[in-house]
């Protein structure tokens, strides 16, 4: 029984859009049993992982030449600044200086 459960939530992240609900729904639970099973896996709230996921997605679509508005709609941001907030809070840089950082790097590789 437990195989039924265990669910690949890294990639179901993306798929539900990065939202608690969509997940739940996803994986035909309710969302207060989805809780649940977050509190027991991951000592957090399925939201709470859901953001860091989408933080974590974030670099990998920037450094692919994506620009910032268009990453931060794409992971679910209603507001550009509040991505770039939530960005430089996880990575300690803005999304401008993150790509920066990177670009020199790679050049200095070359």
């Amino acid at each position: 029984m437990a195989s039924a459960f265990n669910h690949d939530w890294e990639r179901l992240a993306p798929l539900a859009h990065y939202d608690a609900e969509e997940l739940a729904r996803l994986c035909l639970m309710p969302a207060r049993q989805l809780q649940r099973r977050f509190h027991r896996q991951f000592a957090r709230s399925p939201q709470d992982w859901l953001d860091e996921q989408r933080l974590k997605a974030a670099p990998r679509m920037l450094l692919a030449g994506q620009q910032i508005k268009v990453v931060a709609t794409e992971l679910g941001y209603k507001q550009t600044s509040h991505f770039c907030r939530e960005f430089k809070s996880y990575h300690h840089l803005t999304p401008s200086q993150y790509v920066a950082a990177e670009q020199r790097g790679f050049d200095g590789m070359i």
